[in-house]
């Protein structure tokens, strides 16, 4: 959908509602863009909790130029690592490059197995041989000893980094902030139109500490991730699903290595148990180096979603289920001693933005662009990918918000229009 754009020189109130990495990129780039004009331009991040308190705060942090869409991960993955260059990113927010695999691996059972038989197999000096059978890089000494049953590369540095997310986002919200972006904390409750939907946006209506409040607006960034459909029903998102992760502090330095695992039980464990095939869990596996909250490396790793419990009210009462982040711990703990040694820093949760439940390479969203309302924008459903898709996201819908059409990326299966249901 394409609108008509109000001229650069007239004044203009943009909100963008929702604290997360999508709106803290976009109000970074909306502050930076050749025609913002802090004279007559207020950009506003309207955030219900605190910066990054839901996903964005709480996922992994892989960026790849191999992720969905096509038409915006590369110029998104690019926009990571000029980011990263003009303001320190390796040392803010843990950028770096990373190689990524799939790899098939056995559990170790620590508690029916000696640490001797393991170290007898082939550990030295805390580091493990990590398969006498497989081909593995030999930097990926983290893993244990015959563990790996096989070993796929999925990507390199070239192709593939990460982020700490909370770092990145509230970065980006603070970088915004220099430019001149205001932050409320405030949920959103209402959005305002002149006189009917086709007039276009005039306000927004807020509470915060109890006391309801008005924010007059010309511009109006839905990017409120999975809450969105409270706010504006027409946006098709399904049921958004839970996924529960923990943060380790390792017992030593892991070298790069992103695993997407599938773990199995030891070929002696009995059919049940917290190690059985029926129980055990293959949770994703992502070594961090140290950043703006820690001076150590951490691993994250996060397990299946589920969809059990209903969204809530708002990123301060996700539910968060300590036996699911136990069986995290317990799962990555069994194919790595440095991790089984490690201290267990953080157990969350969080909720993702989703269309529908796709296949892995199936690309479905993000949704992008003008609603058809003159005012009203969109940015969300960006499920796994939305911390590697924020920057273009944010460089795409600040080109949108100043000049009514995308010029770095071609985002036209993206439009709304392809997803929006109204009643």
């Amino acid at each position: 959908m394409s609108l008509k754009v109000p001229d650069s020189s007239e004044p203009r109130t943009i909100v963008v509602i929702g604290g997360g990495v999508i709106g803290c990129s976009t109000a970074y780039f909306l502050t930076r863009y050749g025609l913002y004009n802090p004279e007559i331009h207020s950009v506003v991040i309207l955030e219900a909790s605190r910066i990054a308190g839901g996903s964005s705060g709480k996922a992994g942090g892989l960026i790849a130029e191999w992720a969905t869409p096509k038409c915006l991960a590369p110029l998104s993955f690019q926009t990571h690592g000029e980011l990263a260059k003009e303001h320190g990113g390796d040392q803010i927010w843990g950028h770096r490059s990373v190689y990524c695999a799939d790899v098939a691996l056995e559990a170790h059972d620590w508690n029916n197995n000696s640490e001797a038989a393991i170290v007898a197999n082939g550990v030295e000096d805390g580091h493990e041989a990590s398969s006498s059978t497989t081909e593995v890089p030999s930097d990926l000494d983290w893993l244990l000893p015959g563990s790996v049953k096989s070993y796929t590369e999925a990507g390199n540095p070239h192709n593939s980094g990460q982020v700490n997310p909370l770092a990145f986002t509230e970065t980006l919200a603070q970088l915004a902030t220099e430019k001149g972006a205001e932050v409320i904390i405030g949920s959103a409750t209402a959005i305002n139109y002149n006189r009917d939907k086709n007039s276009g946006i005039s306000s927004v209506s807020y509470t915060q500490n109890g006391t309801s409040k008005t924010l007059n607006t010309t511009d109006v960034l839905l990017a409120a991730g999975p809450w969105t459909p409270k706010l504006f029903p027409a946006t098709n998102l399904g049921r958004p699903p839970r996924g529960h992760s923990v943060v380790v502090h390792p017992s030593r330095h892991l070298s790069p290595y992103v695993l997407f695992p599938n773990i199995s039980a030891p070929e002696n464990n009995p059919t049940n148990g917290s190690l059985s095939n029926n129980n055990l869990l293959s949770p994703e596996i992502y070594p961090r180096p140290g950043d703006k909250f820690h001076d150590f490396d951490t691993v994250y790793a996060c397990g299946p979603d589920d969809y059990e419990v209903p969204l809530p009210a708002s990123t301060d009462t996700v539910v968060v289920d300590e036996q699911r982040c136990n069986d995290v711990s317990t799962a990555v703990g069994s194919v790595s001693k440095p991790i089984h040694k490690g201290e267990v820093l953080t157990k969350q949760a969080c909720y993702k933005a989703q269309i529908r439940p796709h296949e892995e390479d199936e690309a479905v969203g993000p949704i992008v662009g003008p609603t058809g309302i003159q005012g009203l924008w969109l940015a969300t459903g960006h499920d796994e990918w939305g911390i590697q898709n924020a920057p273009g996201t944010g460089l795409v819908m600040s080109e949108m918000i100043f000049e009514g059409a995308a010029h770095s990326a071609d985002c036209e299966s993206l439009d709304p229009k392809h997803f929006l249901k109204w009643d």
